[in-house]
Order: structure tokens, then C-alpha cells, then sequence
């Protein structure tokens, strides 16, 4: 098959949907497809496009097995609704443009959010009449709603508009989340939807497998480590996390490992702790970041006490098993389902600091138990592969 993909995350851009749709685009050029990628110019989620980027309306490179091309986008580290939103249509209009003047594919795929992505997919599509498959990462628009991204009003009814429209045009729709599967059939997508789970890779389970030196990593020898990696926003909820390290102790530290918008806030409320208490690290690649989470004592895994967050998995959770480290899931709904199945964490409330300080306090006190949550994390990430996703896709994309 011809493949060609629009996502506007790709690599280098360090993000949730640069890693699915890497692990699509690897897997299928590997299976012998030819893939093609329009993706934005590495921008993200800083604002800023990268320097070796600039200049240049569209960058091709082939690269593992597929042919890449980034386009300009409007990129602007302010990220208030204007600016997202010409920074969404701005990749739509690049991508379709670039995508009218290219080779036929044999079939479209699409990976959303933003929405746009999929508007520049179906017109591409439609320009040489054959079939496109959307891939939902997350509800949009309505978690631009649960972030603050997106207010009531015209631009918010134009995005449901769309949606819908999407849902009905795409020959086939994957989504991550049995929740999500739901809302989609519901919102005319009924009879093209299948669960296509977020995974984890080698990196993370070869990285469970031996212990770095704490030493080596910056980590103290003398704390228990408790450790977070991923954006810092407002659906994480990570005040509660600082409110814990407040009452466990000098013997205990938070890591907080990324970037987001609620992290200046965040470090402002730890510089009122005792010195050391809460620790923030930049953004780094997979491998290091795998290395420091299997050095650290246990890993977290949050979302805000919102409602409409229960539907949504963290992509995180998956690598974070995956590490062999006792995981704390502090999120209630799909995410909890997940794991309580498989006994494969610890599940408290979110955004409850108290449960965070009990389960803290239960992971140093009982090592047997820290092992078997470890044990179970490993097995139920095991169950969830990236590579195992991509068989399941290959067959969606031959029968669209």
C-alpha cells in the first residue's frame, strides 16, 4: 500500500502523538508499505520554530523508510485561542496544498488532534478519490474545552461542526479509548470505529531490565523518588503531588520531568517547600527519560478531578509500566479500569493529596507489595505494544 499520513506532531517534536505516529510510520514502512508523512516544521510545544527549519515553506527528507515533508506553520510561544487556532489552520492549508501536488496514495491517515488535520486528509482524499482512516488520540474539541484552549462561542460550535463531519467522512476511524469509541458512534461515526490502544515500546521495557546508577542521573541516593514525566498542564493535576511531598518528608522527593503551561505556577508553589522537596527537569528523549524513571523509587501517573477527563488514558501510563517500577495511577476512570484489571498499580483519586501520601507511605513500608505492583506493570505493558497496534492498523488501512 501507499500510505500517506498527516500529523502535525512528529519527530523530532518529543510529544504523545509524535511517538504513535512514529510507531505507525515505522511499522508499516517496515511491513514493506510506502509511507509518506506531511508534518509540520519542528515547533512544538514550544512556539518557536526550530533553527534549522526556518526559510523554507516545505522540507522533505527520507527518512526510515518514508518520505517526510514539514511545512510552515504560524508558530508563537503565546498560546492563547487565536494563536492555536491560526497555528491549526495554518498546517491545514500547508498540508493540503502539499499533499494536492503529490504522488496518489492508496490511502489517507489522519491522526487528530488538532481537527484541522483531519479536514486536510479528507481533501486530499476526495482530490484522488480513495478512502481515509482518522485516528483519535483525544476528543477534540472537547478537550480544548477542559483545557481552557477553547471558549464557548462561534469558533467552539464551528469545531463540533466539524467533528461531526469528520466522523461521518472517514471510511474508518480508530480511537484509543473505549469511552472515546462511544462518543464517536454517537457523533456519526456508527460502524467504523475500532479501539486501537496507546502502547509502549522496546525502549522502556529494555530500560526496565537494569538499574542505572542514581548517582549518574542526578538522583538522590537517600530519598525515595517519586516520579512524573510528561506535559505539566492543567489536566494533569499536579498540585496535589506538591501538596503530598509537603507532608511526606525529607526523605522524599518529587520529580517532575517536562514542560506545560502550569509549570512556572507549579514551581512557584515548591519554591514554599523545604529545599529539595520538589525537583523540576526539562523535557528529554526517550531513552533518558526511561533511564531516570527506572531509577526513581515509583512513577505517578495523574489527571485532574474533571469529569470529562475519566474517558482519556494517558499515553504515559503505558511506558510507565513498562519501566518495572511500582506505578501510582491517580486518575478514577478508564485509566484506573485499565490497570485494576491487570492489578498493575496502585489507583487512588485524583488530585487527592492524602491518598498520594497513604500510597507513598504503603510503597516504602511494604516492599512485597511495591515488587508485585512492579511485576504486574511490566506484564499488563507487555499486553500493550505499540508494534502489536501496528498489525491492527495495517488491516483497518487494507479494508477502508
Amino acid at each position: 500500500m501507499r500510505v500517506l499520513l498527516f500529523t502535525q506532531y512528529y519527530r523530532p517534536e518529543i510529544t504523545a502523538a509524535a511517538m504513535r505516529t512514529e510507531a505507525f510510520v515505522d511499522g508499516l514502512a517496515a511491513r514493506g508499505h510506502e509511507v509518506g508523512v506531511i508534518c509540520e516544521v519542528p515547533s512544538h510545544p514550544q512556539g518557536v520554530i526550530e533553527p534549522g527549519y526556518r526559510g523554507k515553506a516545505v522540507f522533505r527528507s527520507a527518512e526510515d523508510g518514508a518520505l517526510v515533508r514539514r511545512v510552515w506553520v504560524y508558530a508563537r510561544p503565546s498560546k492563547n485561542a487565536v494563536s492555536r487556532i491560526t497555528n491549526y489552520a495554518s498546517y491545514a492549508l500547508m498540508a493540503t496544498a502539499v499533499g494536492f501536488r503529490g504522488p496518489r496514495p492508496d490511502v489517507v491517515l489522519a491522526s487528530s488532534p488538532p481537527l484541522p488535520v483531519g479536514a486536510a486528509a479528507a481533501a486530499v482524499a476526495r482530490r484522488f478519490g480513495v478512502p481515509w482512516v482518522l485516528d483519535v488520540r483525544d476528543l477534540w474539541p472537547d478537550i480544548a474545552v477542559v483545557l481552557g484552549q477553547l471558549p464557548e462561542g462561534p469558533p467552539l460550535e464551528a469545531a463540533r461542526r466539524l467533528e461531526r463531519g469528520l466522523y461521518r467522512s472517514a471510511s474508518r476511524i480508530t480511537a484509543v479509548t473505549e469511552p472515546f469509541k462511544t462518543h464517536i458512534e454517537a457523533n456519526g461515526g456508527e460502524g467504523k470505529v475500532s479501539v486501537l490502544y496507546n502502547g509502549t515500546s522496546p525502549t522502556y521495557l529494555d530500560a526496565g531490565r537494569t538499574d542505572p546508577d542514581r548517582a549518574q542521573l542526578g538522583l538522590a541516593a537517600d530519598r525515595f523518588v517519586l516520579t512524573y514525566a510528561g506535559n505539566i498542564g492543567i489536566a494533569q493535576g499536579l498540585e496535589a503531588a506538591l501538596e503530598a511531598a509537603d507532608a511526606l518528608g525529607d526523605d522524599f522527593q518529587l520529580l517532575l520531568l517536562g514542560n506545560g503551561p502550569r509549570r512556572p505556577a507549579l514551581e512557584e508553589m515548591a519554591g514554599r517547600l523545604p529545599a529539595g522537596r520538589v525537583e523540576f527537569r526539562d523535557l528529554v528523549p526517550p531513552e533518558e527519560a526511561a533511564r531516570i524513571m527506572r531509577a526513581s523509587d515509583a512513577l505517578l501517573v495523574p489527571l485532574a478531578r474533571n469529569p470529562e477527563l475519566r474517558a482519556y488514558v494517558p499515553s504515559k501510563l503505558f511506558d510507565a509500566c513498562a519501566i518495572g517500577r511500582p506505578v501510582v495511577v491517580a486518575t478514577g476512570g478508564e485509566p484506573e479500569r485499565l490497570v485494576s484489571e491487570e492489578d498493575a498499580a496502585i489507583c487512588i483519586p485524583p488530585e487527592d493529596s492524602a491518598a498520594l501520601v497513604d500510597a507513598i507511605g504503603r510503597l516504602r513500608t511494604e516492599p512485597e507489595l511495591a515488587e508485585r505492583f512492579s511485576r504486574q506493570a511490566v506484564a499488563f505493558a507487555s499486553q500493550h505494544l505499540r508494534e502489536r497496534g501496528v498489525d491492527q492498523l495495517e488491516e483497518i488501512l487494507a479494508v477502508a
